[in-house]
């Protein structure tokens, strides 16, 4: 694992920091079971981080560490169910949730499918349920796409012949390899060091860039969030799921007059919030929000996590949806500006070695000043099936890492969907704020 991600694996000791990620798919009919289980042996063949399961090092004095499971069955993560017919869509919401706060079963791969018959009109749904250390929402998306296709027919079958997986590694063994990697590394480190500080020196402006680094990290990190909304303040173990949808042309053009799609989006969450604050008679000015900027690139690989978060006080005294979406717009510019975006991956190797209690206490200090946060992950763009079922519309929903709500939206096929995850004991009226989203969208898209 990266350090970012040990750490994202170890705050699982604190409950209310659980990353889970959970995607529900809506598909028009239940697919076949034997074609749903011979695609997710593919996938597995083919991406082995779905066969591994994390072991810690010894005493956790290193960083948890992806081995391949010798008791790896598939049986037990892929799963269907059937619920009493004609199931609701508050009721699939209503499964789904509940499968995401169950905890995972450390001992196994961190990730669970489950299939949901019994929906109305003969659909089903594919829940997909992982940690977060795993991958992160553009990660996932190219995990999934190894076990979806373009066309509802079987495709050539192409199992990759795999080798038994070795013995279950100690955590003492696990401990000593990674010490003995490191040190083997650190001649060619010093040399490298070494190399880039004499470079960095003959470099005219380096003492300049050294220290516009040095400011904007400061920036980064000290950084305080507006105050806590009065609304938002509990928090609990329980999660409520919630859904919307909309069209996707509709929503690209009216992200086409402020720019960019997240200007809309972040836009249209904060205007939600007004109304709900208004409604509710306590009204604020600023909401607190965080949100992922990628920093993925060609070279990596599949899955994994690669974004940092941007901490943005989301203008809830700003009633003009256009105004708004030109401040989210400016933040988001001088955000990617920053010399030191950076800085809290760079810092990781160092907060990864604290004890986890400290570890735990730290970090959840730092997110239960958050009110909200938000994420945008490109979805697909056409019809996607998986095992002969086509998926009508696809909703991700991230984790609460003591947050009192997460916002997820993906585009897929022609409709625009947002996945909304609430701390039950942070939004009491969840219907109210879906409404007041729903308000919020509609006149972000009929912005003229």
């Amino acid at each position: 694992m990266s350090h970012f991600e040990g750490v994202m694996w170890r705050l699982d000791a604190n409950p209310r920091m659980r990353s889970t990620m959970t995607a529900v798919e809506i598909l028009d009919h239940a697919p076949d079971w034997q074609r749903l289980r011979a695609a997710h042996e593919r996938l597995t063949a083919s991406v082995p981080r779905f066969r591994q399961r994390v072991v810690e090092p010894l005493l956790g004095l290193g960083t948890p560490h992806w081995v391949d499971d010798p008791d790896f069955s598939l049986d037990y993560h892929l799963r269907r169910l059937r619920v009493p017919e004609p199931a609701t869509p508050r009721q699939l919401l209503e499964q789904a949730q509940w499968i995401a706060m169950t905890p995972f079963d450390r001992a196994r791969p961190p990730w669970e499918v489950t299939l949901i018959e019994g929906l109305a009109d003969g659909r089903a749904a594919y829940v997909l349920k992982m940690h977060h250390a795993l991958s992160d929402g553009h990660g996932m998306m190219q995990l999934l796409s190894q076990a979806h296709s373009r066309s509802p027919e079987p495709g050539p079958v192409k199992l990759r012949l795999r080798k038994p997986a070795a013995p279950l590694p100690s955590t003492a063994t696990v401990l000593g390899q990674q010490l003995r990697a490191g040190l083997s590394r650190l001649p060619q480190q010093a040399r490298t060091l070494a190399a880039d500080v004499a470079q960095g020196l003959q470099r005219p402006g380096a003492a300049q860039e050294a220290l516009r680094y040095a400011q904007s990290a400061a920036r980064m990190l000290g950084r305080k969030p507006a105050p806590k909304s009065p609304l938002l303040a509990g928090r609990s173990l329980d999660w409520h799921f919630d859904a919307l949808d909309f069209p996707l042309d509709a929503f690209k053009a009216a992200s086409k007059r402020s720019g960019a799609s997240l200007d809309a989006y972040i836009a249209g969450i904060a205007g939600g919030f007004r109304r709900y604050h208004e409604q509710l008679g306590q009204p604020i000015d600023k909401l607190s929000m965080v949100f992922p900027v990628s920093v993925r690139t060609a070279a990596d690989g599949l899955g994994g996590n690669h974004f940092v978060g941007g901490q943005f006080d989301a203008p809830l005294d700003e009633p003009d949806p256009v105004a708004c979406m030109k401040q989210v717009g400016a933040f988001v510019e001088h955000l990617r500006e920053e010399p030191a975006l950076d800085v809290l991956l760079r810092v990781m190797p160092v907060v990864g070695r604290l004890p986890t209690p400290l570890l735990g206490k730290m970090m959840s200090g730092v997110t239960a000043a958050q009110d909200v946060q938000a994420t945008n992950v490109p979805g697909l763009r056409h019809p996607v099936y998986i095992a002969g079922a086509r998926v009508t519309h696809f909703f991700g929903f991230g984790p609460l890492p003591g947050c009192a709500a997460m916002f997820a939206m993906l585009s897929h096929d022609q409709r625009c969907c947002i996945g909304i995850n609430t701390d039950a004991a942070a939004v009491r009226e969840p219907d109210r704020l879906v409404e007041c989203m729903r308000l919020s969208f509609d006149e972000i898209i009929g912005t003229p």
